[in-house]
């Protein structure tokens, strides 16, 4: 009975902090509350650093398990689509500028470029392989204890 007691505190621990995460999220936009069809106007949007330069163009987006977006597939490189890089890039990593139509990412143009190409949606559900990129990015997997708010190092 304690180790039920135990596991159901922690899993109410982990559905509050993921709930304030997205409270603090500020204005990131979650295309979740959008429909299937604003969602898709969002491929093709260029992605673009903090610097204003070209990153890529947004292909596909990714969910997880429970139906959110977790990653974008933003492609660069090659020609008309023949031996272009494919990136998984953490959702809350980006921003979406009404303004001008396009995403931005505070990442290097060479950063970017040196980024773990992306193979498939299966490996990007697997924590682990998720994890990798989301670090990569500077971003806390919202699943994972240091994004809790257990004073962790900041990213």
């Amino acid at each position: 009975m304690k180790k039920i007691m135990i596991f159901l505190a922690a899993m109410i621990l982990v559905a509050f902090a993921y709930m304030s995460s997205s409270v603090l999220a500020g204005g990131m936009k979650d295309p979740m509350g959008k429909t299937h069809k604003e969602v898709s106007q969002l491929i093709g949007k260029e992605v673009k650093n903090m610097e204003g330069e070209h990153l890529g163009t947004v292909r596909d987006f990714v969910k997880d398990s429970e139906g959110r977006i977790s990653f974008v597939i933003v492609a660069y490189g090659g020609f008309i689509g023949l031996g272009e890089k494919r990136v998984a890039i953490p959702y809350g990593a980006l921003t979406y500028n009404d303004e001008t139509q396009h995403y931005s990412c505070a990442v290097s143009r060479d950063r970017f470029a040196a980024a773990p190409e992306f193979e498939s949606a299966e490996k990007l559900r697997d924590l682990s392989s998720a994890e990798e990129i989301y670090r990569y990015f500077g971003q806390r997997p919202y699943w994972s204890e240091e994004s809790m708010g257990t004073g962790g190092t900041e990213y």
